[in-house]
């Protein structure tokens, strides 16, 4: 599964839209836009935070 996959994957798990994945991530909501898309490739050290701190998000509530 590639780094875009996974993103997605937690963000749609999590229910929450790129514009609310973007400050958790500590980016624009363009950056995982293009990150989704493969548009952009970022460094592995920022898939890897990127990755954590979504896994220890908490779900959208409703």
């Amino acid at each position: 599964m590639t780094f875009a996959e996974q993103l997605k994957a937690e963000r749609e798990r999590l229910g929450l839209t790129q514009a609310e994945t973007a400050p958790i991530l500590a980016v624009s909501p363009s950056w995982v836009d293009k990150v989704e898309r493969n548009a952009r490739q970022p460094h592995v050290l920022m898939q890897e935070g990127a990755l954590g701190r979504l896994k220890r998000a908490k779900p959208k509530t409703k």
